[in-house]
């Protein structure tokens, strides 16, 4: 039988250290927390040596479009919420019930509409982690889709006209 309590600790000290990062800009903690199931999960879980992983590795060089800190950044987010959510909370709750634990910390830091559409993303990428278990290839996608976010559609007047809470 599963317990919950490591995995609702870890979410709440997650939540926490993003109230934390937004009112006193303590931001070290929230990677830390993201980082923690390293000490939980099987590395041979991980799947990091499929096709899928390595065919979508080979695009990653072709997006350094844009400077080399921010590509570094997008892709530890990117690497972190996947592990954290997908790897893990993933292995205790439905991929519904972890898009909701996706989108609430993101409600909580940026409190826009924007954050609210993290929700479908969050469902395409535990569809197709359920389906292939690649850690390497939704870290990928999740590294891509905010790439195409930040660089394309925050740059659109449609998006920036608007929808704050």
């Amino acid at each position: 039988m599963k317990t919950y309590t490591t995995p609702l600790l870890l979410y709440t000290g997650l939540l926490l250290s993003v109230i934390l990062n937004k009112y006193y800009n303590i931001s070290f903690l929230t990677p830390l927390i993201l980082l923690i199931p390293l000490l939980f999960v099987d590395l041979k879980n991980l799947n990091l040596i499929s096709k899928w992983s390595l065919g979508l590795l080979c695009t990653v060089p072709f997006i350094f479009f844009q400077d080399l800190y921010s590509t570094l950044n997008q892709l530890s987010i990117a690497f972190s919420e996947e592990l954290f959510f997908r790897v893990y909370l993933m292995s205790f709750f439905s991929n519904f019930t972890t898009s909701i634990l996706f989108t609430i910390p993101h409600i909580l830091l940026y409190g826009d509409l924007h954050s609210f559409l993290v929700f479908l993303p969050s469902l395409i990428y535990g569809f197709v982690y359920q389906k292939t278990k690649s850690f390497i290839l939704i870290a990928v996608l999740h590294f891509l889709s905010n790439v195409f976010y930040d660089k394309i559609l925050l740059n659109s007047d449609i998006i920036n006209s608007g929808f704050r809470l």
